[in-house]
């Protein structure tokens, strides 16, 4: 069942992070554009800056989120883990995730309370355009959820590596790959 689990959670993860490139794209063919009209026409786009920093910039950062930790992809420091027995590596990841947890639990629930607000509210960006920033706002919560989740399918593995069983043995074997690559 668990393998399921991360089955299903690893494609909803390279979904958002495919999503997040396509953001990525966005923010250069706006930038791009931006430039052009700035330089050659002399009438810069007056909504780009809100787009970028309030949209397209948010979903990159939070839609990939869950699948750059899923890949260890954050920055680490991984000095002592390497010194650590499965044992207590299990024991340190476990606290970590369960810190993560908590942390991102935390910022769901207030980028949803939040969302909810913005919407109910009827709040839009004073400018050129008006934004509606539910839209804005709804971001954080969707990636902060994906990373609660994949945090809270490592608790379960690193619960049962404490117990001496491995469910999911993709999780140690990501780890090592990654560092080997980091080390070449």
């Amino acid at each position: 069942m668990l393998m399921r689990i991360d089955k299903t959670l690893t494609a909803t993860e390279r979904a958002a992070a495919l999503v997040a490139v396509g953001l990525m794209l966005a923010i250069m063919l706006v930038v791009s554009a931006d430039v052009v009209m700035r330089y050659l026409f002399n009438s810069p786009f007056a909504w780009a800056y809100d787009l970028i920093a309030l949209y397209l910039m948010a979903g990159v950062f939070y839609f990939v989120l869950a699948d750059a930790h899923r890949q260890h992809a954050h920055v680490s420091i991984d000095i002592l883990q390497e010194r650590m027995g499965p044992r207590l590596r299990h024991g340190a990841d476990l606290v970590t995730a369960l810190v993560g947890v908590t942390l991102f639990s935390l910022i769901a629930y207030i980028g949803i309370e939040r969302t909810w607000e913005s919407f109910n509210n009827d709040e839009v960006l004073a400018g050129t355009i008006a934004w509606p920033m539910w839209l804005s706002s709804i971001i954080v919560p969707i990636g902060s959820i994906l990373l609660v989740l994949r945090l809270m399918l490592q608790v379960v593995v690193h619960l049962a590596g404490l117990a001496g069983r491995c469910v999911l043995p993709a999780d140690d074997t990501a780890r090592a790959s990654h560092s080997e690559e980091i080390a070449q």
